[in-house]
């Protein structure tokens, strides 16, 4: 599945965990780190770091020991609760040791999310996600947030009622 426009930030902000893998790519390092770091804790939840249930992987490699992503999926955590298998910085000769541990995954698996910097039409990466009838793909364009994801931050940050004029001010600086 390929997210588009809006339904990237309501997914990322709310993913499922019952599809086996994420691939967040874009042009801007730090809007792909934001937008993993903000799936990774709503896949997991709080103190997954601490309770050994997100394991980070760099992606580069992968090609040299590409078993380490399926082990890692298939791992059973000493804490209870969701698993994240994260991959970074991923480049496309990851793409095989991916398909291999998205073909063998199971429910009750970790989930994997890879990240990726700028990746073209024919990227490797690309091919192993788009087509793939369970796994998501998030690009993350350089386009302002759009409103609904602005009034999720105020909310979050608890300002909950925030008039009109102030919302429109803050999308125009949004947008600036």
């Amino acid at each position: 599945m390929i997210l588009k426009g809006g339904e990237i930030a309501r997914y990322l902000a709310r993913p499922d965990p019952s599809r086996p893998a994420l691939l967040i790519y874009g042009q801007d390092a730090m809007r792909v780190a934001l937008k993993r770091a903000e799936a990774v804790k709503a896949l997991t939840g709080e103190n997954a770091d601490e309770e050994m249930r997100l394991n980070r992987m760099p992606g580069g490699g992968l090609k040299k020991d590409p078993a380490a992503l399926l082990d890692a999926v298939k791992e059973v955590g000493f804490f209870p609760g969701p698993r994240v298998v994260l991959v970074e910085d991923t480049p496309d000769t990851a793409a095989d040791a991916i398909a291999v541990a998205l073909k063998e995954w199971n429910p009750g698996d970790a989930v994997i999310v890879v990240t990726a910097g700028a990746l073209s039409k024919s990227s490797a990466l690309r091919k192993v996600f788009e087509p793939h009838r369970d796994a998501v793909t998030a690009p993350i364009y350089d386009d302002p947030p759009g409103e609904e994801e602005v009034s999720r931050w105020l909310a979050d940050a608890g300002l909950r009622e925030v008039p009109p004029a102030a919302l429109r001010e803050m999308m125009l600086l949004a947008r600036a």
